[in-house]
């Protein structure tokens, strides 16, 4: 598989999906659906990060703009709809339509990306720090 996905930390409050080679979007959505066996263990809200740092692609799979919304779907009751992506190629940011914020708006919820692992550190703290209303 050509994403594979594990815990973002110990404290398993994100689900990381990090991407390797040459992926599309098959092979994303397929991670998203093993992950949710993951997501039953613990009783807390999981938010999503998204690595797309090891990619192969120089830009995202065709149909990104909908598909990239789903980085932020809520799967399981679990998910916040919540996502971070790290490892954007720099010309999607222009076809996605991103806020100056970075941020794209969701129908569950939203993505933010980030451009280090210490910028993701600090949001994924902060989304730790307010869990969403359920």
């Amino acid at each position: 598989m050509s994403i594979r996905f594990e815990w973002y930390d110990e404290s398993k409050r994100a689900m990381r999906y990090v991407a390797a080679g040459y992926w599309n979007w098959k092979d994303y959505h397929q991670a998203v659906r093993a992950a949710a066996f993951s997501l039953t263990a613990d009783d807390h809200p999981v938010d999503s990060v998204i690595d797309l740092r090891g990619s192969a692609r120089p830009s995202l799979p065709a149909g990104a703009s909908a598909h990239v919304r789903s980085f932020g779907r809520v799967t399981s009751a679990r998910l916040t709809g919540r996502a971070a992506v790290i490892g954007l190629p720099a010309e999607e940011e222009d076809r996605l339509g991103l806020s100056p914020e970075r941020t794209l708006p969701t129908s569950d919820g939203f993505v933010q990306f980030v451009e280090s692992d210490m910028e993701l550190a600090e949001l994924l703290a902060e989304w730790a720090a307010y869990p969403p209303d359920g």
